[in-house]
């Protein structure tokens, strides 16, 4: 458990953004329920958890870390079809035979979901509430607009200095993760949103050669390749907040 905190303009920037997030993607307001289901074990998640109490006055909050998994579970049962859930979690909550967010959608809830918030530590976790920042406007209109492009073009390519990786294929149908979920079965996901992904019909038509500006490792820190070192790469270390 952290004792540690972000800035105070850090946790007024996450409820202004989360504010958003409920009353715009979710249409959460006046009526419905909702429970938040967190830890304290990182400064993100006790800023995010804050955020949402500032936002949620009426809900009801559950340390993870304070109860057993019985015990969330029978927090579940006093919820109704359209009612909240929000999962604030440092690591990724687990209950045996449970999947939180496929189980919960099965029960006709919407799902926000925060997950591995300590693999963002220090300045990275002012950058994570920054992303979670809504624009509609830009969201949906630009989103549906690459979509519409993805799914009429028949072939593709993807340039980075000297490199080229040719996509020689129409692509799949581009799904969409805008906060638009208004034609969807469920509603909620992972946060931050704002992907339009596909993938060539035909993957032995995918050929050439892509620059990787940044990846993930093994240890789920950020690294960046050296330049001019194939192979090599800068190692970025958690830096504490």
């Amino acid at each position: 458990m952290t004792t540690d905190t972000l800035p105070a303009h850090a946790i007024d920037a996450a409820t202004a953004n989360l504010r958003d997030v409920l009353a715009i993607p979710f249409e959460h307001g006046p009526g419905r329920q909702a429970l938040v289901i967190h830890d304290r074990r990182t400064p993100l998640a006790c800023a995010l958890a804050e955020a949402y109490r500032r936002n949620l006055p009426d809900a009801r909050f559950v340390d993870f870390d304070a109860v057993t998994p019985d015990q969330v579970l029978a927090t579940f049962k006093d919820l109704a079809p359209g009612d909240l859930v929000v999962l604030v979690q440092s690591t990724n909550f687990r209950l045996d035979g449970f999947r939180l967010r496929v189980e919960l959608f099965k029960l006709g809830l919407k799902v926000i979901e925060h997950v591995h918030l300590s693999r963002m530590p220090g300045a990275q976790g002012e950058h994570y509430i920054e992303a979670l920042a809504y624009d509609p406007v830009y969201f949906r209109g630009v989103g549906h607009a690459l979509k519409a492009r993805i799914d009429r073009a028949q072939r593709g390519a993807v340039h980075g200095g000297d490199d080229v990786l040719t996509f020689a294929s129409p692509f799949e149908s581009a799904k969409l993760n805008v906060g638009d979920y208004r034609a969807m079965l469920n509603a909620g996901g992972q946060f931050p949103i704002g992907e339009v992904f596909t993938e060539a019909r035909d993957l032995e038509a995918v050929n050439g050669r892509a620059q990787v500006h940044v990846f993930g490792d093994t240890s789920y820190l950020v690294n960046h390749p050296a330049a001019g070192l194939p192979g090599s790469t800068r190692h970025h270390p958690p830096r504490r907040g």
